[in-house]
């Protein structure tokens, strides 16, 4: 059998998340700077401002992109094809879309989407037109990972309510984050929305995540089979099925709602659980597989990391 082609695609205009006002609290990414102020005495090997930038770059690179390191690696050593990282603009302005050339090349296409709602990130027609050729493979596989829409509210009060739940300070009170991914999806003809940061449940000794509530009967693919956990990224988006495509999505894995943490309206509406993996089969017009789910999933940084191995590897065997 040949050995599945993976790529990572980040979705963000680092252009546009690099060159912000400081001033401006609320839609970017922190500074490298911020996030070890905040997380002192972690992160004291980026202290060099000569080898480690200290702004939002800093974090992009030294944080975000690094957390994905491991996850390319093990992938690439199962497989023996290298995963690349692709970013959709780059610090130059350079412009890598997804067009037939590059997905030739791809079996499986993870969209990282941590882009900010305010860059205005979105497919083109022609590049929903390459991604939908892509999808008429039946290798073809589709992992589209919008991550946090926080605060999405105007009100104070909404967004002082997921501020006090997830806990984490770094994090501003609007981090509308995602764009690109749920874009795409709605060119797909799949509006799924991605919301909230919710904090994850632990295990009881705070350092694991807890158990996944995994629907098995619905994952023909086996892409959960050995998986018991995701991981504790502090806030977490929930995935809610439209009642219009609820007979052709299928909710795969639900993850429970930290109880320890402040009220989350959440809670009581899905019984302390959120949606955390959903797969859209093929259906008459798209012989590949479609999976939601959040980015952080392809990460070494949030626990789990045991479990989300056997994930990766069941991704990386995928027929």
């Amino acid at each position: 059998m040949v050995a599945r082609r993976t790529a990572l695609y980040f979705s963000w205009n680092r252009l546009s998340e690099i060159y912000v006002d400081l001033s401006h609290l609320n839609n970017r990414l922190p500074t490298l700077y911020e996030l070890r102020r905040a997380s002192w005495p972690n992160l004291r090997w980026a202290e060099d401002p000569v080898q480690y930038k200290q702004d939002i770059s800093g974090f992009m690179d030294h944080v975000v992109l690094s957390d994905f390191k491991l996850f390319g690696e093990f992938v690439g050593g199962i497989t023996g094809v290298p995963v690349p990282v692709i970013q959709r603009v780059t610090d130059t302005g350079a412009i890598r879309n997804l067009d037939e050339a590059l997905l030739d090349n791809i079996d499986t296409l993870i969209v990282a989407s941590l882009d900010h709602f305010r860059t205005e990130q979105k497919p083109t027609s022609v590049e929903l037109e390459a991604v939908q050729h892509f999808l008429g493979r039946e290798n073809a596989c589709l992992i589209v990972c919008p991550h946090h829409d926080i605060g999405a509210g105007d009100d104070l009060e909404s967004q002082k309510v997921e501020f006090l739940h997830h806990g984490d300070r770094i994090v501003p009170p609007q981090q509308r984050q995602g764009g690109f991914g749920k874009e795409l999806l709605v060119g797909l003809g799949l509006p799924i929305i991605h919301r909230y940061g919710i904090s994850p449940g632990k295990s009881p000794t705070g350092n694991e995540p807890a158990p996944l509530r995994i629907f098995t009967e619905l994952d023909e693919l086996k892409v959960l089979e050995g998986v018991t956990t995701f991981n504790i990224h502090p806030h977490l988006p929930h995935f809610p099925v439209p009642n219009d495509l609820s007979g052709s999505v299928r909710i795969l894995a639900k993850q429970a709602i930290n109880e320890k943490m402040p009220p989350h309206p959440l809670q009581e509406a899905e019984e302390g659980f959120f949606n955390a993996l959903l797969w859209i089969p093929p259906d008459g017009s798209r012989a590949g597989n479609i999976f939601v789910c959040d980015g952080t999933l392809f990460t070494s940084a949030f626990g789990g990391l045991e479990s989300l191995k056997v994930f990766w590897q069941n991704l990386a065997h995928l027929k």
